[in-house]
């Protein structure tokens, strides 16, 4: 995987706290994202680390 830019790293972060803002209404992008997130590069797993692992 090739390096990302700050820029887009904080366009995914910002993305993803769009989606836990309405857990509900996101369902099936969060628990997708849960699924993926071994792929997230590393500095964006560091930011959303806590939040999308604890989302239940």
């Amino acid at each position: 995987m090739g390096k990302f830019s700050s820029e887009e790293i904080e366009s995914q972060y910002n993305l993803i706290k769009m989606l836990l803002a309405e857990p509900k209404k996101y369902r099936d992008a969060i628990n997708a994202i849960k699924k993926d997130i071994a792929y997230i590069p590393v500095e964006l797993k560091k930011n959303l680390r806590k939040k999308i692992l604890s989302y239940d």
